[in-house]
């Protein structure tokens, strides 16, 4: 099968995965997101890479986009979906795992339990929601990630000096209540085609209250109870994504949901893989494979097609 890994700043991830590909007997290549570009045209749609026609090249495409880049990385996602090449991961889904808010929405139509979170479109309107929220509280970009962008405050006075900020700079944010049992401490199940296939706890090492590897936690191996597991998989599922990591903490009222992390990472000292020693690049290979030959046997029967009395616009995937 001949596999394409779209990269953006990933790369000991990224090249995990091409190896990983390569290892079972596949094809595969590892494309930066940056040297794609595309043709949009009724009769000919085209996708390059830097100058090679790549459009009909691959059989699936595996997409691991950082957040400067999930517009781009999702319209060229996209791009291939309406050329019938088969994509992992749906461009709706990496949106709405990047989008924090509507998110939550998500899951909280699904009645799935995170802590109480708030918005507003004014500075003031944040100190009304203050009142329900409680004090400390968590202060979050909607597109923050591995712990920047997020802030513990104490005091009105702190909330006030931190959103007239992100508003003056036009940044969309939220608050969310803390969860101060949990302060330094949360869960991360690494989540493959339904399937949890790895579990970890990340601890803060320097009293901080975020617990993100990035910014120098540890983490040990855990195993998810059932109703963990059955929550983590009811939270992929709200938005259909297929690899992912699901962050969430243990509170004195049971686990609580943080947030679903699109294109994850997985490596490093501290990554999941290995923590865990399970071969997380092999998980995502064998469930990408797995789906390619019964998409090109049902034509689009893992996207949503979209039609009008012109006929197929695109596809959705």
């Amino acid at each position: 099968m001949n596999i394409c890994i779209l990269s953006t700043d990933q790369e000991k991830d990224d090249h995990r995965l091409l190896e990983a590909a390569r290892a079972k007997g596949h094809t595969a290549e590892l494309y930066n997101i940056r040297d794609i570009s595309m043709v949009l045209d009724t009769d000919k749609p085209t996708i390059c890479w830097r100058d090679k026609d790549i459009t009909k090249t691959f059989d699936a495409i595996i997409p691991r986009l950082n957040v400067n880049f999930t517009d781009y990385g999702t319209n060229v996602l996209q791009q291939f979906i309406c050329g019938r090449t088969y994509v992992s991961e749906s461009p709706a889904a990496l949106r709405l795992g990047r989008d924090k808010l509507k998110c939550l929405q998500y899951l909280l139509a699904r009645g799935l339990p995170f802590p109480a979170t708030g918005i507003a479109y004014t500075p003031h309107g944040f100190r009304q929601l203050a009142k329900v929220i409680g004090m400390p509280m968590i202060i979050k970009l909607i597109e923050s990630t591995e712990g920047t962008g997020i802030f513990l405050v104490n005091s009105l006075k702190e909330m006030d000096n931190i959103v007239r900020t992100f508003s003056q700079l036009g940044a969309s944010y939220i608050i969310q209540r803390f969860v101060a049992e949990a302060a330094g401490t949360d869960i991360r199940a690494f989540v493959v085609g339904g399937k949890v296939v790895a579990s970890m706890c990340r601890r803060s090492q320097d009293g901080d209250f975020r617990s993100n590897v990035a910014l120098g936690g540890c983490s040990e191996p855990y195993k998810l109870t059932a109703a963990e597991e059955q929550m983590v998989l009811s939270a992929t599922a709200s938005i259909g994504i297929n690899v992912s990591g699901v962050d969430f903490v243990r509170s004195n009222q049971g686990p609580l949901l943080l947030e679903i992390n699109v294109s994850p990472d997985f490596t490093g000292e501290q990554g999941i893989e290995k923590i865990t020693g399970i071969n997380i690049a092999d998980a995502i290979i064998d469930f990408a494979v797995s789906q390619v030959h019964g998409f090109y046997e049902q034509r689009f029967s893992s996207a949503r097609v979209l039609e009008s009395p012109r006929g197929i616009l695109c596809a959705d995937g």
